[in-house]
């Protein structure tokens, strides 16, 4: 995906406000402004048939997509948002070839046909017995209308043809030629004969126009066209406005969302990260001291002299910051617990406080043989 990193680099400080605003026109007004052109933008879509353009559009958006949003895997979301984009280019074109077919396809084509030869201007003896001539005019040919036999020629394409750009078709397609109404004066007219007229009318061929092969756009639609007949009677024409068609750009970049996702174990490894960021903050002690989700730091005394809460359901020494007095460590007790003071502990060492606090536990052990024991701390 080397191609589409570098893509993205280009119109990645553009991306975010295009896709934001504008959706998928803003990528097309993108890579067709001055600064895409700039950018070397336009040129990576010129000359693409349909198919790999749409695809190739919704590869780049899947990108900047998954790269914005953190994804390890911008490259596997273009490709995601790439081939969801496949169905809608195929759909596309498919209406496109129908409507066309059923514009063109039944044209009834005309051409010229001879009904009478002309006949050149001569000179001609009034009497064989008289030395005079008279000079007769020449008459005209007489050109009319048929029908071209098929209709015209012109082809039937199919959704393959739009998608590939079909290089029959690269010139255009030549629609037949067709004729209007006109007088006996029109130097181009062409006789045409109704049984039902009460003379002769006069048609003129007009020759018929050169059209695009149609293309399969899939970020913008062409509203239904229709006749709304208004209050006061009147009828309006409405529909024919081109909009921005979101749908194939929203399946498009879900997939690509889809296709950068983490793995089950990246997901893991961040809602652990999260957790241990929780607990620590809870617990007032650094990440790397959690372990795990019931890992209660202060349980075992050699961590209180870290500060936080100091857990005393087992009985124990307390350390920690501040001084003999200053409350500076919050405790867990239980209901029917004491605690002596500082001094006290002191005191009972002989001005040592760890000698107090082992005097300290070998009444308590005594007392209750469960609680917890000098060695257990140290």
């Amino acid at each position: 995906m080397g191609f589409l990193s570098k893509l993205f680099k280009k119109a990645k400080p553009f991306l975010p406000i295009a896709l934001s605003m504008f959706g998928p026109p803003g990528l097309n007004a993108l890579a067709g402004s001055t600064w895409g052109t700039k950018l070397g933008l336009g040129s990576l879509f010129s000359g693409m048939n349909p198919m790999a353009r749409n695809m190739l559009m919704q590869s780049a958006m899947g990108y900047g997509t998954a790269a914005l949003s953190g994804s390890k895997r911008p490259g596997k979301a273009a490709m995601y948002a790439g081939l969801a984009s496949l169905p809608f280019s195929y759909m596309s074109a498919s209406q496109a070839a129908n409507a066309f077919n059923k514009d063109y396809g039944n044209l009834i084509g005309e051409q010229r046909h001879l009904i009478s030869k002309g006949v050149p201007g001569y000179t001609t003896s009034v009497s064989p017995n008289l030395p005079i001539s008279k000079y007769v005019p020449p008459v005209e040919p007489v050109w009319g209308l048929k029908d071209i036999p098929g209709g015209g020629g012109v082809p039937k394409i199919s959704a393959w043809d739009i998608l590939s750009e079909n290089k029959d078709y690269a010139q255009g397609i030549k629609t037949p030629d067709y004729s209007v109404p006109t007088d006996k004066f029109d130097t181009e007219r062409l006789l045409v004969t109704s049984p039902d007229a009460p003379g002769d009318s006069y048609r003129k061929l007009i020759t018929g126009e050169t059209v695009d092969l149609p293309t399969a756009d899939i970020f913008s639609k062409t509203t239904p066209e229709k006749l709304v007949q208004m209050k006061d009677g009147s009828i309006v024409a409405t529909g024919g406005e081109t909009k921005a068609n979101w749908l194939p750009t929203a399946a498009s970049q879900a997939a690509a969302l889809y296709g950068g996702r983490d793995t089950p174990e990246e997901e893991w490894e961040k809602t652990k990260r999260r957790r241990k960021k929780e607990l620590a903050w809870m617990y007032g002690v650094p990440e790397e001291m959690i372990e795990g989700e019931m890992t209660n730091p202060w349980a075992s005394g050699s961590f209180w002299n870290r500060g936080g809460i100091a857990s005393l359901e087992n009985g124990g020494d307390v350390s920690g910051p501040g001084s003999g007095t200053s409350d500076s460590i919050n405790a867990n007790l239980s209901d029917g617990e004491f605690v002596m003071t500082a001094k006290a502990v002191e005191n009972l060492g002989g001005g040592d406080r760890y000698a107090g606090a082992r005097k300290m536990y070998d009444l308590m052990n005594v007392l209750d043989p469960e609680s917890e024991t000098m060695s257990e701390v140290v």
